[in-house]
C-alpha cells in the first residue's frame, strides 16, 4: 500500500529530451535552434552573400588621377553590360553571364518564408566567430527577437569592422534603384528567382550596425554565464580566429556542447581548448573543413612562391579580402618571405575603409592571442608584425581608392583591398583595371568566395587567377583525433561531413536542412530543493558503512520554479506511508526506503559546520594547549603544531579535509573533544 518517495518522484518527473533544428542548408555556414531544457537557443547568425554574388559589381565614379584605375561609367552607371532585356526584367548580360541590375543585397542563410521562426520564443543567440555574427542587424531589425546575445569582444569588433566597411562601399555607390522595385518585378514575371528574393534585404547602414551590436554581451573565455532556468553558458578558445569560441551549455546534470569552425593550425589566435568538452552527453560539431587536401601552410608557401614570380615579371598582386582574420598573417608571411629572398622594396597596401581600425584593434588584443604572441607584449612589443611594416613604410593603409593611393601606389606592389565577393569594395576597381594586364596576378584565398560564380562578370581575364584558399577548420584526420578524445555520448554533424568519415568513433546523428532531431536525455538524475520545514525533520542513521538521512515528504513545485520536497500534507499522510533516503557527502541520492532501516539501526550524530583554525587554537588554548597556533599557506591550507612535555601532535586542515597526527591518546581526545567544539552536532 505504501509507494517510496523515490517512485512519486520518478512518476511525476517529465522525460527531459533535447530537440537540434539544422536551419541552414550550407554545412559552412551553421545555424542551429536548440531547445534545452525549456530554453531555445540560436547558434550562430551569419550572412549569406550569395544574393550579392548574382548581382552585378558596383563601383563609385573614380577620379582620373591614377592611370590603373578604371574609367568612370557615364551618368553613374554601376556596371557596363548589354541594354535592358525586352521583358523589362532587371538583368544586365555582362560577358554572357546574367546577372542582376539591383542595389547591394544579402540573406540569412535561412529562408525566413520557408522555414518560420517565432523569434520571439528564441531566448539567446550564441555567436561563435566574427563570420557567424554578420547577420545580427537583420535579427534584432528585422524581427521581433528580443533575447541576448553572447560573443566575446573580438567577435563584435571585428564583425562590426566587416558590416561598416561594407556599408562604407554601399554609401560611395550612386542609387540605384529601390531593393523592392527589383523583387517585384521578379514576381510579376514570375522568374524562378523571385521566391528566393522575397527573403534578400539590403545592406544596412554604419549608424544601424552600430546599434545592433551595442545590445549583445561580451564574454570571455572560460566565463560563465547563467541563463534562464539554471542553464549555464561558457565559451572556450577555438582557434579559428581572434575571438573564436565553441561553447559548453550545461544544466544541472546534462552537458551539450556546440563544436563551431575549429582550428589546430599554428597561428595567431589562443589555441584550441577541449579539455572543458570532453564527455559531453551531446556534441553538435560543424568544425571540419569540406575541402581537405590544402592545408593553410601550404597555401601560405604556394602563395608566396607564386608572388615571387609576379613581382619578377613586373606585375602587381591583388588580394581581395577583409581587413581582419588570415590577413594579419598573410602580412606577416609575405614580408618574411620577401625580405628571405631580397625583395623588400616592392611596397604592400591595405585599401579599406576599416583597415586603420582593425590593425589597431589587433594590437591590443593580447589575451585572445598565442602564448607567442603574448610574449612580445611583455616586452613592450606588439604582438604582429605590421605594426614594424608601417613604420618602415613596407606597409600603407588608405581609406580608399582616391588621389593619395593614386599618387603614392608605385607598381608592381601588392594591394590587400575589401571585398573578397568582388561585388563590392575597392577590389573591384583594381581587378577591373588590372585584369587587363597579363603580368598582374589575382589571388584568391577566402573559401567563400574562390569559386567561378565570384569572377564571372569580369571574364575574359588576361591576368592569371591562384586559389589558395586559406581554410583554417580542422582537417577530417584532426576532427577524428579530437572528436576520438572527447568521448561524447552522441555526436550530431552535417549530412555533408557523412563523406568525410571525422566521427572519432563517437555515435554518430547527421541532421539535414530544415530536420528537427529528438534526442531523449536520461531523466534519473533531477535537482530538487528541499524545504526548511522538512529538513529539520531529516533522522540520521547509518546502514552498512554509508550516513543517510531518512525523511517523509512530498513534491511541490516552488515559487522559483524548481521541484521541492516538502513534509507531507494531510491528504498524502491518508494515504499511506511515504518516505526516502537521502546519502550525505559525495554521491548523494535519493534511495528507496528500507524497511528495516529504523527497527534495526540506531541513529548517530552527525557534524556540520565549517571548521576555522583561529576557533580551534582558542578552543585548543581553554583546554592547556597555550603554545597552540595556526599557520596558513599560500594555497589556502593550514596547520597547528601541539608540544606537551615530550609529546607533540600535527593537525593540519583544508577546504576539504582535515588530519591529526598524534601518538599519544590523552592528546588525541583533548583535540577531538576541541574539534567537537568547533562544529555542530545534528
Amino acid at each position: 500500500k505504501s509507494l517510496s518517495l523515490l517512485q512519486k518522484i520518478q512518476n511525476y518527473l517529465p522525460s527531459v529530451e533535447m530537440l537540434i533544428k539544422n536551419l541552414s542548408p550550407n554545412p559552412a555556414n551553421p545555424v542551429y535552434l536548440v531547445e534545452f531544457c525549456s530554453t531555445r537557443l540560436l547558434l550562430d547568425c551569419p550572412l549569406d552573400f550569395g544574393p550579392l554574388l548574382r548581382c552585378c559589381p558596383r563601383h563609385p565614379l573614380l577620379v582620373g588621377e591614377a592611370s590603373h584605375q578604371p574609367a568612370a561609367e557615364a551618368e553613374g552607371k554601376a556596371w557596363p553590360g548589354d541594354s535592358a532585356r525586352p521583358d523589362g526584367l532587371p538583368f544586365k548580360t555582362v560577358e554572357g553571364v546574367e546577372l542582376l541590375d539591383a542595389p547591394p543585397c544579402v540573406s540569412m542563410p535561412f529562408s525566413t518564408k520557408h522555414c518560420p521562426v517565432v523569434w520571439s520564443t528564441v531566448d539567446a543567440v550564441l555567436i561563435s566567430s566574427y563570420h557567424a555574427i554578420l547577420g545580427i542587424p537583420y535579427l534584432t531589425g528585422c524581427t521581433d527577437f528580443a533575447g541576448r546575445i553572447f560573443a566575446t569582444e573580438p567577435s563584435i569588433e571585428f564583425g562590426r569592422q566587416i558590416l561598416e566597411d561594407l556599408a562604407n562601399s554601399v554609401d560611395q555607390l550612386p542609387h540605384c534603384g529601390k531593393l523592392e522595385d527589383v523583387v517585384k518585378r521578379l514576381r510579376e514575371a514570375g522568374h524562378p528567382l523571385a521566391d528566393q528574393a522575397e527573403n534578400w534585404m539590403p545592406v544596412f547602414t554604419a549608424a544601424q550596425v552600430q546599434s545592433a551590436f551595442d545590445s549583445v554581451q561580451r564574454v570571455s573565455f572560460n566565463q560563465r554565464v547563467q541563463l534562464l532556468n539554471d542553464l549555464l553558458l561558457t565559451p572556450v578558445s577555438s582557434g579559428f580566429c581572434i575571438g573564436g569560441c565553441n561553447w559548453l551549455i550545461e544544466s544541472d546534470f546534462h552537458r551539450m556542447a556546440y563544436m563551431s569552425a575549429s582550428s589546430q593550425w599554428t597561428c595567431h589566435p589562443l589555441p584550441m581548448s577541449w579539455q572543458a568538452l570532453v564527455g559531453c552527453d551531446l556534441l553538435l560539431f560543424n568544425g571540419a573543413c569540406l575541402l581537405p587536401g590544402q592545408t593553410p601552410d601550404r597555401s601560405v608557401e604556394d602563395i608566396c612562391s607564386a608572388l615571387v614570380t609576379v613581382l619578377s615579371q613586373g606585375g602587381s598582386a591583388l588580394f581581395p579580402c577583409r581587413p581582419c582574420g588570415v590577413l594579419f598573417d598573410l602580412l606577416e608571411s609575405i614580408s618574411n618571405h620577401l625580405d628571405a629572398k631580397g625583395m623588400r622594396r616592392y611596397p604592400m597596401y591595405l585599401v579599406s575603409a576599416r583597415a586603420k581600425n582593425s590593425l589597431s584593434f589587433a594590437d591590443i588584443c593580447g589575451e585572445w592571442l598565442s602564448a607567442e604572441r603574448q610574449k612580445r607584449l611583455y616586452t613592450a612589443d606588439v604582438p604582429f608584425g605590421h605594426a614594424e611594416m608601417l613604420q618602415q613604410n613596407q606597409l600603407q593603409q588608405f581609406s580608399s581608392l582616391g588621389s593619395d593611393f593614386g599618387r603614392q601606389c608605385s607598381q608592381p606592389c601588392i594591394v590587400f583591398a575589401t571585398d573578397p565577393c568582388l561585388r563590392l569594395g575597392e577590389a573591384v576597381h583594381l581587378a577591373a583595371a588590372w585584369g587587363r594586364d597579363r603580368p598582374n596576378a589575382l589571388f584568391l584565398t577566402d573559401p567563400q568566395f574562390a569559386d567561378v560564380q565570384t569572377l564571372a562578370p569580369f571574364q575574359p581575364l588576361a591576368m592569371p587567377v591562384h586559389r589558395f584558399t586559406m581554410d583554417m577548420r580542422m582537417q577530417p584526420s584532426q576532427a577524428a583525433d579530437v572528436l576520438s578524445l572527447l568521448r561524447c555520448g552522441r555526436l550530431v554533424m552535417p549530412e555533408a561531413y557523412r563523406r568525410l568519415d571525422c566521427h572519432g568513433g563517437c555515435p554518430v546523428s547527421y541532421s539535414q536542412y530544415l530536420s528537427v532531431m529528438q534526442f531523449p536525455l536520461d531523466s534519473s538524475d533531477q535537482l530538487l530543493e528541499l524545504s526548511p520545514a522538512l529538513a529539520r525533520t531529516v533522522r540520521p542513521v547509518r546502514v552498512g558503512d554509508r550516513q543517510l538521512a531518512l525523511l517523509e515528504g512530498e513534491v511541490t513545485m516552488g515559487r522559483s520554479g524548481r521541484r521541492r520536497l516538502e513534509p507531507l500534507s494531510e491528504a498524502a499522510k491518508s494515504s499511506g506511508s511515504t518516505g526516502g533516503a537521502v546519502g550525505f557527502g559525495s554521491g548523494s541520492e535519493l534511495k528507496p526506503l528500507l524497511a528495516a532501516v529504523e527497527s534495526s539501526q540506531t541513529a548517530k550524530p552527525l557534524l556540520t559546520g565549517q571548521l576555522r583554525p583561529e576557533e580551534l587554537v582558542r578552543q585548543l588554548r581553554a583546554r592547556n594547549f597555550p603554545s597552540a597556533k595556526h599557520e596558513l599557506a599560500e594555497d589556502g591550507s593550514w596547520s597547528i603544531f601541539l608540544e606537551v612535555g615530550h609529546q607533540e601532535a600535527l593537525i593540519t586542515g583544508s577546504a576539504v579535509a582535515t588530519h591529526v597526527y598524534c601518538d599519544d591518546e590523552k592528546i588525541r581526545l583533548v583535540v577531538r573533544e576541541s574539534l567537537l567544539a568547533c562544529l555542530v552536532l545534528v
